[in-house]
Parts: C-alpha cells; structure tokens; sequence
C-alpha cells in the first residue's frame, strides 16, 4: 500500500510531499499523525523541517526510555542484584560524567556523516542493552554495560545539537526541540511506571525491561535514519580546524577557538555555576527526604520521579513557544532564578522536616527544566560560526560532564562533612541540608551573570556572520 494514505487525512499544508514519501507505512502513520498537537506542530514548521520534526519525534521517544533507566538501574541494582554501594557509585558518575567523551564527537564528525554519529551509537546502545542480563554476569557486568550505554550515549546527543542547526530555523527551533523533548519525557515516564509495576510482580524477570529498552533505542535509530538530510549542508565541506588530524590535535584547536571567544566564553562560566549547584544538591533530596522528613518510599518515589517528569512533559511545549526569538542568556537568567526559588524551599524543607516546602521545590525545578533542558540543548547554537557548530556543542556537553563528575562527589562530601559535625555536637551544622543553601547561593550567581551577559548582546551568531555560500553571493 502506498505510504501516501498514512497522512491522507490532514490537511494537506501541514505535511509536504516529502513527507508523504518518506512516511514509515499506513497504519503506523494514520496513528501518529491523528494526534491534533501534533499536526499543529507540523503547521508551525516550516515545509522543509516538517519532515525532520516527524522522524526526530519518533526516535526521540527511544531516547526518553533511555536516559529513565539510570534511576531504574539504581533500584534493581540495590533491590534485585544486591549490588554493594560502590557499584551504584560507579553507575552514578558513569552517568553524570558521561559528557566527557563530546570532544571526540568534532573529531569523528569530519571522518563520518554527522547522522550516522546518532545511528550507529544508538545501535550499539541496544546491544550492550540485550546483554544485561547475561548468565555469566553479576551486578558488576550489569553496571559496567548499562553504564558503557550512557557514555556511549554521548556521541548521538552532540551530534543531535548539531542537527538542530541545519534541521530547523533559528525562529522555530525551540518550538520543535521543546516537543520533542516533551516526547522523551513522557516516553520515560511511561517506562518508569511500567518498571515499578515490572519490578514488584517479576524482579527475576528485569532483563525483559531491558530488552523492551534496546528494542525502543533500536526503533529510535531506524527513525532518525530516515530523516532527509540534504547533501548540501554546512557540515559537508567543512574541515572544522583545518589540519587537525587526531582528537588530541581537534581538541588543542577546539581549545584555542573557545578562549578566543570571550562570548561563549562568559557564557559558559555563567552556565557552571548554577550548573554545579544542581550537581552538588540534586542527589541529595531522596536522603533529605528520608532522614530529614521522614517520607515513605511511596511518597519519596513520587517527589524524586514521578511529579518532576510529569511537569517536565507538561511544562516542555509552552518554553518552547515562549523561547522563540529569546536569547540563551535571558532564558537560563529565568530559568536559574526558578532553581534558586526551588533550592530555598529545598533547605526550608529540610531543615524543617517540613514535606509540603520539599513539594514546592521539586515543582519550581520541574518547571525550570522543563524549559532548561532546551535551553541546555540550543543555547551553544546562538553563539557558534557556521564552521565552528560541531566545536562548540562538544566543548558545551563536555564541560557538563566535567561538572557532572565533580558536583555530586563535592556534594556527597559536603553532607557528609555536615552529619559528622553532628556526632561531635557542634550546633546546627548537623543538617546535611545547609548543601541546598550553597546551591541556592550559586544559582543566583548563575542568574546574575547571565543578566550581565544579557545587556548590550548583539544577537545571534548566524545573523551576524552569514554562512560561507550566503557572504558569496553577497558579494557577487
């Protein structure tokens, strides 16, 4: 049957011809494009993007079931491997520091297409996946392959920044990555309500969730795979740096362009100090929760995954709208001053043992990442030449994963430090809580500087410096 009745049913200025040829089959088709939301999304996108946004939803969907398996994978390793608590430290800074490895993505970008970087990963994700639960392995062979798929991980989140770039224009870029991202959180929504079900009927059985993973994961990448990408993008004929020809030569280069541009660079210092505050506290609220006010494992469950991906998915569509045409300084400067908000009610909970103000941060920090996750994934875009896009969402990822690996283990220390101080009865520096004070600390720096940077921005990179073939025909 032809694929051209998968979308005969709306109208026909939302989806153009390209789409209607590239539809993955009838029925599948006629079901997602049924969605009203949808079809609007679509409508608002230029005729050229629609079918990019139609595949890149579709993979989006195996990446939210992806990243959900990190809590996931801490709750089987403590509940059915009986894993020790180093094993689940490992898994804990295998996730958060899996960004170290973006720097390699610009290098490998000039020997490959830039969408295999986000097939082939993803591919190999779903591999490591179907052996989780092989009979030879142990807690620790499960944390080792589960954590590989995190790093792994890091090659097709770079190479999906830099898509964005050619995929959708500057005016409706975050529209579309605000809806994709809401995909992804209520696929891992639905995930983790399916594992918690999964889990306390059948714990022996946790592979089979697993292998559902890797077969969403391996979907994903037959989706984005088919996303018409036109040969002739900035991407092609770029040599980034010129003569690098290792990743250690790619990243001197990379290094020597980053400092040269005191833009970006600002920046990203701005980005890291509120960006450390969430690494240093966000670990912290289960224990908070527990020790300080004495919550169940029902309502800890609750205030920790469920109520934050919900208001993530709910809160993602409407940043999306409101962040066309707002620059990335004035969106983070909103978005940590909603964290700050958030990390005072954090240490007003904890130190009071009071459930009701731990809600109202956990609300405040959905909500700004609901519209920070965007942000995170575009705001490296308004900076960077057409040459240079590769380059600085590699620098940008792997300075959050430096972050990553450094804030819960100084956060980890400082609580801690904090319990000690108890038992040698020095008042009032027992609670572990005071962290949120100094996240909270940090995040209105993060929101000042941004503010800063905001004043006198002289708008985005593209604008100012038109593409190579563009400053061509200008000057012909």
């Amino acid at each position: 049957m032809s694929s051209d009745a998968a979308v005969q049913d709306i109208p026909a200025t939302a989806v153009p011809p390209t789409l209607r040829r590239v539809a993955p089959g009838r029925r599948f088709g006629r079901l997602v494009l049924r969605f009203p939301y949808f079809r609007q999304m679509l409508a608002r996108m230029p005729l050229s993007c629609r079918p990019a946004l139609y595949f890149d939803s579709l993979a989006n969907l195996g990446t939210g079931c992806l990243m959900a398996l990190f809590s996931i994978s801490l709750v089987v390793l403590e509940t059915v491997l009986h894993a020790p608590l180093w094993q689940q430290a490992l898994l804990t800074m295998l996730f958060f520091a899996s960004s170290l490895f973006s720097p390699v993505v610009t290098w490998a970008g000039r020997q490959v297409p830039m969408q295999l970087l986000v097939v082939v990963p993803n591919v190999i994700v779903a591999g490591l996946l179907f052996f989780t639960a092989a009979p030879w392995g142990g807690s620790l062979s499960f944390t080792l392959l589960v954590g590989s798929s995190f790093w792994i991980r890091s090659f097709p989140r770079v190479a999906e920044m830099n898509m964005f770039r050619i995929r959708y224009p500057v005016a409706r870029r975050s529209a579309a990555i605000g809806w994709t991202q809401a995909l992804s959180a209520l696929s891992g929504l639905a995930i983790t309500f399916l594992s918690w079900g999964w889990l306390a009927l059948w714990p022996s059985g946790y592979a089979g969730l697993y292998w559902l993973v890797g077969g969403m994961v391996l979907t994903g990448a037959f989706f984005y795979n088919r996303i018409p990408v036109s040969r002739r993008n900035i991407f092609a004929a770029a040599d980034l740096a010129g003569t690098a020809r290792s990743p250690l030569a790619a990243c001197r280069d990379g290094a020597r362009v980053f400092f040269a541009d005191r833009r970006f660079l600002h920046y990203q210092g701005a980005f890291a100090v509120a960006g450390i505050a969430n690494h240093l506290g966000l670990g912290l609220i289960p224990r908070v929760l527990s020790r300080s006010v004495g919550a169940g494992g029902l309502t800890i469950a609750f205030v920790v995954a469920v109520l934050p991906t919900l208001l993530v998915v709910a809160s993602s569509p409407m940043w999306g709208r409101y962040l066309d045409g707002k620059n990335p300084m004035t969106a983070r400067a909103i978005f940590n001053g909603l964290q700050l908000v958030a990390y005072v009610f954090y240490t007003i909970g904890g130190l009071t043992g009071s459930l009701a103000a731990m809600l109202v941060g956990t609300i405040c920090h959905a909500v700004s990442n609901g519209g920070g996750n965007i942000n995170w994934l575009t705001g490296s875009l308004y900076f960077a030449k057409a040459e240079h896009v590769r380059l600085y969402n590699g620098i940008h990822v792997f300075l959050t994963g430096i972050r990553g690996l450094i804030g819960p283990l100084a956060g980890l220390v400082l609580f801690a430090t904090a319990e000690q101080a108890a038992r040698w009865g020095l008042p009032g520096l027992g609670l572990g809580s005071w962290v949120f004070a100094i996240a909270a600390v940090l995040s209105l720096g993060g929101m000042l500087w941004m503010l800063a940077l905001r004043a006198g921005d002289p708008g985005p990179q593209e604008r100012l410096v038109p593409a190579p073939k563009q400053a061509e025909r200008r000057a012909a």
